[in-house]
């Protein structure tokens, strides 16, 4: 993919749909692009995740540590994003379910272009507002 096909996926992830194409093409500039292929474990249970992953294409399953699919999460979907700010040992691990191809950004870069880029700042803080306020209604 080129740097704009990238640009338009990621304005289709919540995460960055306010972004400017500036501001994500920034972004893509210091993301690491890889494929991983079927069955390939990216992040072990029991490692630090301190990097958000952006799915270009594919799919990956999150799984605990008796083998359970807690959830799958596929193209134009983020993982990560509890813990590239606030790195933290991950009780699961994260698993290719096909060929899945993805853009890898550390916390410390994120947080730079979130400086550098306010609209990133403010759509990325307010879908992690929505998310926790849904996981409050699932739990009362």
């Amino acid at each position: 993919m080129i740097t704009y096909e990238k640009v338009l996926v990621l304005k289709n992830i919540p995460f960055f749909a306010e972004a400017s194409e500036l501001a994500l093409s920034d972004l893509i500039a210091v993301c690491e692009e890889r494929t991983v292929k079927a069955d390939e474990t990216i992040l072990d249970a029991g490692t630090e995740n301190k990097h958000l992953f952006m799915i270009l294409s594919g799919t990956v399953h999150i799984i605990d540590e008796k083998g359970h699919l807690l959830t799958e999460v596929g193209a134009r979907q983020v993982f990560g994003e509890t813990t590239v700010l606030s790195p933290a040992l991950l009780p699961y691990k994260i698993v290719a379910q096909t060929q899945t191809t993805f853009l890898k950004v550390s916390g410390d870069q994120l947080y730079r272009m979130m400086a550098l880029h306010p609209s990133l700042a403010f759509g990325f803080i307010g879908e992690l507002s929505k998310r926790l306020r849904q996981t409050q209604i699932k739990n009362l």
